[in-house]
């Protein structure tokens, strides 16, 4: 039986064997009927072979031979109860002829039967399989389409039968390509795209086969499809993603390459290196920092490296661009990576392909790969203008501090005159009382030796006064040293000493005993001292009907800092958030630039420090800051001439002895008694 009739015979299934089932059984009751009433008996006999053989065509390959046996009882009785068979002189050969052919036409039905079997099985399996089958002919009109084909296009089995293939489904594909393939080999293997019935897109991995008769023409094509769109969709947005991350990956303007380190962990584990030599030697990455293999690398790193391409650093390592500080990086990343860390950022200097020295921000990150350290992530920031544009805001913040305190020495210069003339009009007193003690009758040499003492007293203070303000006026890199924060702040409010007495303002120091020295540059400190002091005897100019007063505190602080506030009874800082008074340009003086105090935020932020603002909870505000101790240093006692004069001897009394009387030059240099000053 044909492949044709074998898929025909199965197109029915259950209902289709059902209905020969039917049709045999009428035939059988009509064949015995006329066998037993007609005289020709082995005429009607013979059509008994009609039902097996429709048996046998209708699938029921497990009845042809209880359908033969059938046929064969049925003619015997029909041969014994027949009324004609004892007027029929032939009857009875009739039986024998009648008997043979129906065993003969069973036993051929029951082997053609068997060797279609395989066949019948096919056609079967062929509607349980969950890919299309689809049978046409050389019209492409529709003549098989099994339940694989209706459950993926959606179209019933009656529906498809007869239609056009390529119209119904929508077919597109290689129409030329696959009619070649056909005609040549007879079958074609491709991909084709198509619409279900509610017009859905579909795509097909098809393979067609030509059907040929027995002469060997073509008289259709056989076609068996699996769906792929699950598979062509997942397809299609992995590569779009592959797309777009590629598209990520190479615009960026951050330079991002994946190395191999595999031999890299293999050599420093052999060698048996620790993070801590690692850090503590570099020679250790010598042979390590050759081993590394770049994989991937996008077109920033070959604009930051100077090369051609980004596939030219495939497979190399990055060791001709290493500069001294690079080693120490590498070394830094390799002992995190051992110490079971997996991300690391350092900050180092590479040299491109054009010889230029660059600063670059480097970040190595572990992924998991398929062994340790097979897959590294860097990404590498070129961070030289940022260094730069830093190093000229650290040079301008410097310049605008010079100026600053050259503002500042302006604000000062009639305490500074004060300062310098107190000195040598004592220099002035203590030579002409030496001079009249060697005058005597009876030179007193003891008496001239405290005069001259006193005048070295006096010149030590005029140099330091002289330093001091060469300190303020010079221009150069600060430089931190330890130094007796309360004496200097002593110092500074002398040196104010004339501005509060102009502005009728008195001047406190609450000084912690026992406190160790500070360790910042001694002449920034004092800048920010002399400039809030400065701010908060300024700050009471309106103030009437109260002591105008500035209370200077020291005193220790958390974290080995110590804190200096500053402290007025004026009118408070009339900003919702006072802080703000150290932002650039933010003055409340009518004449003021609004740097003095954003410099000072610079300066004590630069020692590590912070400062603040806050109005009182009575009147007027304060301003604190903290600057660092020095590290395990002892409690300071620093000698400061101005401050000791006169406390072993005093020159002074001695040369107002010789001279008779006190003198006035040096009354003037004594501390006001309507403002004193307390340490």
């Amino acid at each position: 039986m044909p492949v044709s009739d074998a898929l025909g015979g199965s197109t029915g299934g259950e209902k289709a064997k059902a209905v020969y089932l039917a049709v045999a059984a009428a035939a059988l009751g009509a064949v015995f009927v006329a066998d037993l009433w007609l005289p020709v008996h082995s005429a009607i006999a013979a059509l008994y072979i009609v039902v097996v053989l429709i048996v046998a065509g209708g699938g029921l390959h497990r009845l042809v031979l209880p359908a033969g046996a059938i046929c064969l009882l049925l003619t015997v009785i029909a041969y014994f109860v027949s009324p004609v068979t004892a007027t029929n002189p032939n009857a009875t050969p009739d039986l024998i002829v009648s008997t043979l052919v129906i065993a003969c036409v069973t036993a051929l039905a029951l082997r053609l039967s068997v060797q279609n079997a395989p066949l019948f099985e096919q056609a079967r399996i062929l509607e349980l399989t969950h890919d299309t089958v689809i049978v046409c002919n050389t019209a492409d009109r529709i003549v098989y389409w099994n339940e694989g084909a209706e459950r993926l296009y959606g179209w019933s089995r009656d529906e498809a039968l007869g239609a056009n293939c390529h119209d119904l489904l929508h077919s597109e594909y290689p129409k030329a390509e696959a009619e070649n393939a056909l005609s040549g080999t007879g079958n074609w293997v491709g991909e084709l795209r198509r619409q279900r019935r509610d017009g859905t897109p579909v795509v097909l991995a098809s393979r067609w086969l030509v059907r040929q008769d027995r002469r060997g023409r073509r008289i259709g094509v056989i076609e068996t499809s699996s769906d792929l769109t699950a598979e062509w969709q997942a397809h299609e947005a992995r590569r779009v993603s592959e797309e777009r991350y590629e598209a990520i990956f190479h615009e960026s303007p951050v330079s991002i390459w994946e190395s191999d380190w595999t031999r890299v962990l293999a050599h420093l584990k052999a060698t048996g290196v620790t993070p801590q030599s690692l850090r503590a030697s570099n020679d250790q990455i010598a042979v390590a920092r050759h081993l590394g293999s770049t994989h991937i690398a996008n077109r920033a790193t070959a604009v930051l490296f100077g090369t051609e391409t980004p596939h030219a650093m495939v497979g190399k390592t990055f060791v001709a661009h290493y500069m001294p500080s690079t080693e120490a990086a590498l070394a830094e990343i390799f002992a995190t990576f051992l110490e079971g860390g997996h991300m690391r950022e350092v900050e180092t200097q590479f040299r491109t392909a054009q010889g230029k020295v660059i600063d670059v921000l480097w970040r190595a990150t572990l992924l998991q790969g398929k062994s340790e350290w097979s897959r590294v992530l860097i990404t590498a920031i070129d961070v030289t203008d940022r260094n730069n544009a830093r190093l000229k805001l650290e040079q301008a913040s410097a310049d605008l501090a010079h100026a600053a305190r050259i503002s500042t020495l302006g604000q000062l210069s009639a305490s500074i005159a004060h300062e310098v003339s107190q000195p040598l009009a004592a220099i002035k007193t203590y030579a002409e009382s030496a001079r009249r003690w060697l005058a005597a009758p009876i030179p007193d040499m003891s008496e001239v030796e405290l005069c001259l003492d006193g005048v070295i007293t006096a010149t030590a203070r005029a140099s330091e006064t002289l330093a001091h303000v060469r300190s303020l006026a010079r221009k150069g890199t600060p430089q931190l040293e330890a130094f007796d924060l309360a004496g200097l702040i002593a110092e500074s409010v002398r040196m104010v000493q004339r501005e509060a007495n102009a502005h009728e303002t008195r001047i406190r120091e609450l000084i912690e005993p026992g406190l160790p020295a500070a360790f910042a540059n001694r002449v920034q400190i004092q800048q920010v001292i002399v400039n809030l002091v400065l701010n908060a005897i300024q700050a009471m100019d309106k103030v009437e009907g109260r002591p105008r007063e500035v209370v200077v505190c020291l005193s220790s602080a958390p974290d080995r800092m110590m804190n200096v506030e500053v402290r007025d009874n004026g009118t408070g800082i009339a900003l919702d958030n006072p802080n703000e008074i150290f932002q650039p340009f933010r003055t409340t003086k009518a004449n003021g630039m609004g740097m003095g105090l954003a410099i000072c935020r610079s300066i004590v932020e630069a020692h590590g420090g912070t400062i603040r603002a806050e109005n009182n909870s009575g009147v007027g505000a304060t301003v604190s800051f903290i600057v660092p101790m020095e590290i395990n240093a002892p409690a300071k006692k620093q000698h400061h001439p101005v401050r000791d004069a006169g406390r072993a001897h005093d020159p002074m009394a001695s040369a107002d002895r010789a001279a008779g009387a006190s003198s006035p030059d040096w009354q003037t240099t004594q501390a006001d008694p309507s403002m004193p000053t307390k340490h």
